[in-house]
């Protein structure tokens, strides 16, 4: 059975029988007082906790002074009638102009110290390169993980005693063999368990076959690099040493800071290819990766692009918090 809209009246006549009741010790039971007003169990227990109707109103209003002032100046300039309409029409008309009711986003949260280094971080960029033309030239360089199998938990049907049954064991598999690693359309072996990049690796599976060749070709562009040891920090190191002697242009992105490099939004195209399709073979994982990568619509990545400089002055404005892209 179902009930219908209640009005004020019913929920006042609930609030009244149950504290008669209660005021004269009659033994009762809540339910039967719903049930005799034709409420559910769950709303009349609401109306129970709700103010008492009739007695003296009160609000906490939710607009300050200036919010006030705002609307009445509103209404005078707007010649608005002061009709009455319902909380309901109020939904309906706000809805037709796109607004609804979501999940807030999330963003990362930034210490006092990571704000101070991301303000110092973004006028330094926008002293570099304040027009968004000027990103157009800056080749932004990252690495992702691609895997075959499951990654996450593995979970097993079993009774309290069979918990260390060798069916209900699954044993890690080795993780020299398979651990697959994505620079931009480059493939490449770390040669270490953890799969972390080191000097030499990147020296020569990604700086000198591919950057050095984009350098022999005379191709005008600026590497940006992620602030790992990894990529040559240091000019003594192997790395740093060639940077010099090419002669590449480079700098380094803001550590936890992904709002700031837009290569990080570029990743979710491929890795929805990769999970769409159970696969167990290296070949197959960096098939559907590349797939995934060449989907990636360039339309996405010029405004990416485009939207750098403005997201850097977003950054000084909220004082160093992570902005909303």
């Amino acid at each position: 059975m179902g009930y219908s809209h209640h009005m004020t009246p019913t929920k006042a006549m609930i609030q009244g029988a149950v504290e008669f009741l209660e005021a004269k010790k009659i033994p009762h039971f809540k339910s039967d007082v719903f049930k005799q007003f034709g409420v559910s169990y769950p709303t009349g227990w609401r109306y129970l906790r709700e103010p008492d109707s009739h007695g003296s109103r009160t609000y906490d209003s939710a607009f300050r002074t200036a919010d006030l002032a705002t609307i009445e100046r509103f209404l005078e300039s707007t010649g608005f009638d002061g009709r009455t309409v319902s909380a309901r029409t109020v939904r309906r008309a706000v809805g037709s102009l796109d607004f609804r009711f979501c999940v807030a986003c999330q963003k990362q949260w930034a210490s006092q110290r990571l704000k101070e280094r991301r303000v110092e971080y973004s006028r330094i960029m926008l002293e570099k390169y304040p027009e968004r033309e000027d990103w157009r030239h800056i080749r932004f360089s990252d690495e992702c993980h691609f895997g075959w199998g499951s990654e996450g938990r593995v979970y097993v049907l079993r009774r309290p005693w069979e918990r260390y049954c060798p069916d209900c064991l699954v044993e890690y598999r080795a993780p020299d063999a398979k651990d697959i690693k994505r620079s931009p359309l480059v493939w490449y072996d770390s040669g270490n368990d953890n799969g972390k990049m080191n000097l030499k690796c990147y020296r020569d599976s990604i700086i000198e076959p591919v950057v050095g060749g984009w350098l022999r070709q005379n191709q005008f562009f600026v590497l940006e690099e992620d602030n790992d040891s990894g990529h040559g920090t240091s000019k003594k190191n192997i790395v740093g040493a060639w940077k010099e002697r090419n002669g590449l242009e480079y700098f380094f992105n803001c550590a936890q800071s992904p709002d700031f490099s837009p290569i990080e939004k570029a990743w979710q195209s491929p890795k929805q290819a990769v999970s769409k399709r159970p696969c167990w073979e290296d070949d197959i994982v960096k098939q559907l990766a590349e797939e995934g990568w060449q989907g990636l619509a360039q339309e996405s990545i010029n405004n990416w692009i485009d939207q750098i400089s403005q997201i850097f002055k977003g950054c000084l404005e909220l004082d160093g918090a992570i902005t909303g892209h």
